[in-house]
């Protein structure tokens, strides 16, 4: 059975491995060597799993089904590679971390949406007029007044589908497909909505979560539902990396060691919902404080807790757990 969401909005994904919510903003904060890398590929694979029992529908192009079309990952300790193209999802693709190459990698996402959306309302189109208007031969064709568009909105489809091969998708309906090889030698396929994972691990001295003002990654990270930005995980050493702007775009949190009891008491600021006459921030940071060993001085129960994290999910639904299933 598919797990296919039924809108396209910020839901829960059904029968995931993990409890991660649709069009995801996940931040992940603590000291290095805290176990955030590795969080940060398991969040990613959850998702790139899920997406595989789910089934994208040309009849509903704004639900964000189907298999992840891009997944990329940036470090800054990775060769520059900034190809958006032939990607398979079983691969990442791998990126180096600078402000510049994100900024360059958003701009290149917004304006592939751009295109595809265009070509998609065309795409729209011809499927609605080959199954509206039936037609034996091209010459009878010919003669209907919407010929010239419908041959304009074919070219710009096939054009954009050249540009982005990866987001082809298989036109399942044999009617559409036979009319169409009778206009051109027709493939059988047609584009799809994108749907990407980015993870940044360490971020550490970019100063685009400081800034708002002609930021297109904070733009990305805004839109991302309507750009088909499935997942976003970043990594941070510290909460003071991020202004609480971009804090409060955030679905989930993930607190790892290494944080001050300041930094903790940000995060909950950031998460309004948390607050309630029994629940407060010092009671939010002493649970943090206790989840990952912070005033443990034995060194045998310290260990205990060193990859230990406190889970925020702060939208759909908001919850505290220790790590992913112990609820607080």
């Amino acid at each position: 059975m598919s797990n296919n969401l039924t809108s396209d909005q910020i839901l829960m994904l059904p029968n995931c491995t993990l409890p991660i919510s649709s069009f995801s903003f996940t931040g992940l904060f603590g000291a290095s060597g805290s176990g955030k890398s590795t969080q940060l590929l398991k969040l990613s694979k959850a998702v790139i799993d899920w997406s595989k029992t789910t089934a994208y529908d040309l009849e509903k192009p704004d639900l964000c089904n189907g298999n992840i079309t891009h997944f990329l990952y940036m470090s800054p300790t990775i060769a520059l590679d900034n190809t958006l193209s032939h990607v398979n999802t079983d691969k990442r693709i791998d990126l180096e971390f600078t402000d510049d190459n994100l900024l360059s990698l958003s701009t290149k996402i917004i304006d592939m949406n751009k295109s595809i959306a265009t070509a998609m309302q065309f795409q729209t189109f011809v499927r609605t007029f080959i199954k509206t208007t039936p037609f034996k031969t091209i010459d009878e064709l010919q003669t209907h007044p919407s010929y010239k568009i419908l041959i304009q909105a074919l070219n710009v489809i096939e054009k954009t589908k050249n540009e982005y091969p990866e987001l082809l998708t298989k036109e399942n309906d044999n009617y559409i497909n036979n009319q169409l090889n009778k206009i051109f030698e027709f493939n059988k396929q047609f584009l799809r909505r994108p749907k990407i994972v980015l993870i940044i691990d360490d971020s550490s001295g970019s100063k685009l979560y400081q800034q708002t003002a002609n930021n297109t990654f904070y733009k990305l990270i805004v839109q991302r539902r309507h750009l088909g930005v499935f997942f976003i995980g970043v990594s941070f050493h510290s909460g003071s990396n991020a202004y609480k702007v971009l804090k409060t775009q955030m679905n989930a949190i993930l607190l790892f060691r290494g944080l001050s009891p300041k930094a903790v008491a940000d995060m909950f600021d950031c998460v309004s919902a948390l607050s309630s006459p029994i629940f407060d921030a010092n009671t939010f940071v002493r649970i943090y404080q206790q989840t990952t060993g912070y005033d443990e001085t034995d060194n045998q129960k310290k260990e205990k807790y060193k990859f230990n994290f406190l889970y925020v999910q702060a939208q759909p639904n908001v919850s505290i757990n220790i790590n992913y299933t112990e609820p607080v």
